[in-house]
């Protein structure tokens, strides 16, 4: 069995249609934490979080001063865990909504709204990682902890970045739907203001790119529309430039891109933290897994039991109402309760 208690810093991480979890694992505190906007180690391989304000919150790497790679029905669930007290914030989404909704389309293009909420989680993050990789096979899961952040526990379906040398892979994934079936305008114009950003980011940096899509994709409880990119960089460009040129995607900000993050952090009302920034495994000269930090919660131990927030999110458009919009972000929000709590499966 694995001591984790006797590292200052750790990640699990089980990548989409594996059997495998990989751990990483680091000795000292010393270098977890780095307060710059942005990636800048051009020689960096470690697990990391990127926050969606760099501003507010540090990038996280963990060293891989210890690592393994495990079969997932080597660690076992110990107990079902409980979430209690999830609060309703509906009135404050609406009144958000509105600010956001009146400013399309005379400002923004797309601009994405989300919300947080609290609860009381009783059980053990180990516990609710392990049921995230039984119940998501189609998503990236992972189980973060630093003495700063506590955990951070995810099971995101979007590529960010992945790869190694000179073929990567990147994706636009936008629109959402609780059934498959036929996508609404909406949803497709969603996706397709998505997507061409994507495009225009790393075709200038590619010597190739190829594109597939859009098609349906699911993940989870949910459908969303999902376009591929597959591109080989130019010799002068690294990993880095595109992490740092493609975060945040309008997926989770909106367009264009500056002018809506701004927007975001002075009216969305709460601290994103490391909601909708980027998660996974960073190595410039191997392979690169970096996922776009959705479907997740933070938990931080309060008292006996942890306290965690959740998080969830969606694209607001001239054609989008509170109410869809609302029961979006409650959907999406049941990816998470259900490991932490069984009893909120589909």
């Amino acid at each position: 069995m694995i001591e984790f208690g006797k590292y200052a810093a750790y990640a699990l991480y089980r990548l989409p249609f594996r059997d495998e979890v990989h751990i990483v694992c680091q000795h000292s505190q010393k270098g977890t934490v780095c307060m710059d906007p942005e990636l800048g180690d051009e020689d960096c391989r470690a697990f990391v979080m990127l926050p969606f304000d760099g501003a507010v919150h540090p990038v996280v790497r963990i060293r891989p001063d210890d690592e393994m790679t495990i079969k997932t029905d080597m660690l076992k669930i110990a107990e079902d865990g409980k979430i209690f007290d999830i609060e309703d914030n509906k009135e404050r989404y609406r009144e958000v909504f509105e600010c956001f909704h009146r400013v399309i389309p005379s400002q923004f293009e797309k601009l994405v709204l989300s919300r947080s909420v609290s609860a009381r989680y009783d059980g053990r993050p180990m516990d609710a990682f392990l049921r995230a990789c039984d119940a998501y096979p189609r998503t990236m899961v992972y189980l973060c902890y630093t003495p700063e952040t506590g955990y951070w526990i995810g099971s995101t379906p979007e590529i960010l970045l992945a790869g190694s040398k000179s073929h990567y892979c990147t994706v636009a994934l936008a629109g959402t739907m609780l059934t498959d079936g036929e996508w609404s305008d909406k949803n497709k114009m969603e996706q397709s203001l998505v997507a061409d950003y994507v495009r225009d980011v790393i075709t200038p940096l590619s010597r190739v790119v190829e594109e597939a899509g859009p098609y349906t994709s699911r993940a989870g409880n949910l459908y969303h529309l999902k376009t591929e990119f597959h591109f080989s960089p130019l010799p002068s460009v690294t990993v880095i430039d595109f992490v740092n040129r493609l975060n945040p995607t309008p997926a989770v900000c909106g367009l264009p891109k500056d002018a809506a993050k701004a927007f975001i952090v002075e009216n969305e009302g709460y601290d994103r933290s490391y909601y909708s920034g980027v998660v996974g495994m960073l190595d410039v000269h191997g392979e690169t897994n970096l996922y776009v930090n959705l479907r997740c919660c933070n938990l931080y131990a309060e008292d006996d039991h942890y306290r965690c927030k959740l998080y969830a999110g969606g694209g607001i458009l001239p054609e989008s109402t509170t109410e869809t919009e609302f029961q979006e972000t409650e959907e999406k929000l049941k990816t998470i309760c259900s490991v932490l709590n069984p009893i909120y499966s589909n």
